[in-house]
């Protein structure tokens, strides 16, 4: 008897284990890549849709544990953890607000990325089973991130701008735009 109960506790640690590894493998493949948000399902109602244009909504994890995220004409810049396959934003960061058109799907984008939950590699797609279970959200592997990791202020001073967000701060200022950072609570 002690020897079956043994050899289960065996097998159960070394399922354990192996899960932890998938998950470690996992994380190592969704880094560096862009994420292009290509499908929604949604549990209430229930329904499934295909994202128009899903090169406007891209995720990013960097590898310093921070998320470049294009929201349509936004940008934005979380942090994120991922750990047993769970991935959580912390969604406080530096963010543009452009209000990109009543088409837009640029809030519920963010929205829902901000929920986190469940990460897996399906076909070589990411899935994203959201943690308040109202849905999944899938992501299409767009090549390769290029990105320059950025660190941003400790507290006060000026704020730090990646690359591709100096480009659209010029062409907010070229329009006349402003350009504005929220914190969200």
């Amino acid at each position: 008897m002690r020897r079956m109960v043994f050899t289960l506790l065996a097998a159960l640690c070394l399922l354990i284990g192996a899960g932890q590894v998938v998950w470690a493998q996992v994380g190592g493949e969704i880094v560096g890549i862009q994420w292009q948000w290509a499908q929604l399902t949604e549990t209430e109602p229930a329904s499934q849709s295909v994202v128009p244009d899903p090169e406007n909504y891209v995720l990013v994890l960097n590898p310093d544990d921070t998320a470049n995220i294009k929201a349509d004409c936004n940008m934005v810049m979380w942090t994120y953890s991922l750990e047993n396959g769970t991935l959580t934003f912390d969604t406080v960061g530096p963010s543009t607000l452009a209000f990109c058109g009543e088409e837009s799907s640029d809030q519920q984008f963010l929205e829902l990325l901000g929920k986190g939950g469940t990460v897996s590699l399906e076909d070589g797609r990411l899935v994203l089973e959201l943690s308040d279970g109202s849905g999944r959200m899938v992501f299409d592997n767009g090549g390769p991130a290029e990105t320059e990791l950025l660190e941003l202020p400790e507290s006060g001073g000026a704020v730090v701008v990646a690359p591709w967000a100096a480009t659209a701060l010029a062409g907010l200022a070229a329009l006349g735009g402003g350009l504005a950072l929220r914190r969200r609570k």
